[in-house]
């Protein structure tokens, strides 16, 4: 081997892995990570089928502070409203009591997107509803539409305001039907579809099942509406972007829209949040509120989302100063570990190539010379 190919074959495996990482879409967008099925997939992503609901208790003053009518399990974590934050610590038939860790912090401290997609609020959102027969009570008489669930018009609300105001939108109306633990894994292959999109963000869109319609009802201009609230999974390894992507959008709907957000539901399971560092399960009112209070509240909550977003005409997040985001420290952190994966990989070829340390460390004090007299030819062959 020549003394040039010593010194230049570290060097260019080095500049390869930098344009490998640097040129790696997932830093800006959730792309595909891995497709296959979770072996926890549809276990924990459950709703109760009986009719029923879990009451929340904070077992301190014994005040009822939420309701939910999915399946809940010990170390699930709420944020309410006021931000309150707690965790679950037992269960006992329908009543959960849950322990107080203090006020969260929810606030909006930095563009949602990266650079890139800032630079020309250019962007899709992907928006697919996984639990495609749900429907309202006093709209469609029943719960459940097999094929046709009043959920899908919500989800479409969404898409056509955000076309409005000038966001690409990737909508899929795919039926995952039954609503049983399998709908996260046929929805999965919708999300693969969405996922060519290279959206953004990934929206799903869904109903409560809790019997109050009180519960989540509420006014918007005077108009008849329900509130919203956010799920996150948290079996998976973007459970920590996906919880601050939902708390970010929680404290901005704070402040555009006060009362719309319900809180942030921290579940056992995946949820498909595997697939993306912006992806988000979304519940717009529960079955005994009518589709038009949905709906309503899903125009409201879509006419937002491009600001939130710095997507369209809308621009980027009111009071978003510029710290770095999450993910694009996690880049950094991964050209770091590059770097030092590449110079150590350097060292071993010296070694090899040389036999020994001694050898190496001779290298290692002619490179100036020895890379000089390579880069030499060169400049003379450009000069001509």
């Amino acid at each position: 081997m020549s003394k040039r190919s010593i010194y230049v074959l570290p060097l260019l495996f080095f500049a390869l892995g930098i344009i490998f990482i640097t040129m790696n879409p997932f830093q800006d967008t959730p792309t595909i990570q891995n497709i296959d099925i979770p072996d926890i997939l549809g276990q924990f992503e459950v709703e109760r089928t009986d009719g029923s609901y879990y009451t929340f208790i904070d077992m301190d003053n014994n005040r009822e502070i939420d309701k939910i009518a999915r399946e809940v399990y010990e170390g699930d974590e709420l944020i309410l409203a006021d931000n309150s934050l707690y965790r679950v610590v037992e269960i006992n038939e329908d009543t959960v009591l849950c322990e107080y860790l203090g006020q969260e912090e929810v606030t909006l401290t930095r563009p949602v997107l990266g650079p890139v997609m800032a630079q020309n609020n250019k962007g899709t959102v992907g928006i697919y509803m996984t639990h495609t027969a749900e429907s309202f009570v006093p709209t469609s008489g029943t719960e459940s539409k097999p094929g046709d669930g009043d959920i899908i018009n919500v989800g479409r609300v969404i898409a056509n305001t955000l076309e409005e105001k000038g966001v690409n939108v990737s909508f899929s109306d795919n039926v995952h039907d039954p609503h049983d633990a399998n709908a996260y894994q046929r929805s999965r292959r919708t999300i693969a579809q969405l996922l060519k999109k290279r959206p953004v963000a990934l929206i799903d869109v869904h109903r409560d099942g809790v019997p109050d319609p009180n519960f989540y009802a509420t006014e918007i201009d005077g108009d008849e509406a329900v509130q919203i609230r956010l799920v996150v999974g948290r079996q998976n390894q973007n459970m920590q972007a996906n919880m601050d992507f939902a708390k970010q959008m929680k404290a901005y709907y704070d402040e555009v829209q006060p009362g719309l957000i319900k809180g942030i539901f921290k579940a056992k399971g995946n949820y498909n949040q595997d697939l993306g560092p912006r992806t988000i399960l979304i519940e717009v009112g529960t079955h005994t509120n009518s589709a038009e209070q949905a709906k309503k509240s899903a125009a409201v909550f879509a006419s937002h989302l491009p600001g939130f977003l710095g997507l369209g005409t809308e621009g980027g997040a009111k009071g978003a100063e510029a710290p770095a985001d999450k993910t694009s420290k996690g880049t950094i952190s991964s050209i770091i570990w590059l770097l030092v994966i590449f110079f150590i990989g350097g060292l071993a070829f010296l070694f090899i190539s040389t036999g020994s340390i001694e050898g190496s460390v001779n290298k290692l004090r002619n490179f100036g010379k020895e890379f000089t007299s390579y880069l030499g030819p060169l400049r003379r062959k450009n000069k001509k």
